[in-house]
């Protein structure tokens, strides 16, 4: 008797890709959590659907048994403005004349 999955469905990040020639979009899973490999997902049709309702919970391909959350990569930071970067040198340069 094997072990359970207990962690549940693992997270898989994937992109929103198009079939040329047609209207169909697929999610690609570009390493799958399971077998390291490449899977896709059909996510809709261009015209008719959202393809973010088609995110969530699905059977990995490589094992049907097993499944996974599609989920969107997460978006990287933003950039420190210009004034924030002078207030983080003005209070090193304080903290320097403090020490000295």
């Amino acid at each position: 008797m094997g072990k359970k999955d207990r962690q549940g469905p693992r997270i898989a990040f994937v992109t929103l890709r198009d079939m040329p020639g047609t209207q169909v979009m697929f999610w690609v899973v570009d390493e799958c959590p399971y077998c390291g490999e490449r899977h896709a997902h059909l996510a809709g049709n261009l015209r008719d659907a959202d393809p973010g309702e088609t995110l969530g919970e699905h059977p990995a391909p490589c094992r049907p048994e097993r499944s996974y959350e599609l989920t969107l990569p997460p978006r990287p930071k933003r950039k420190v403005g210009k004034e924030e970067r002078r207030r983080a040198r003005r209070a090193a340069r304080a903290e320097d004349v403090e020490d000295v």
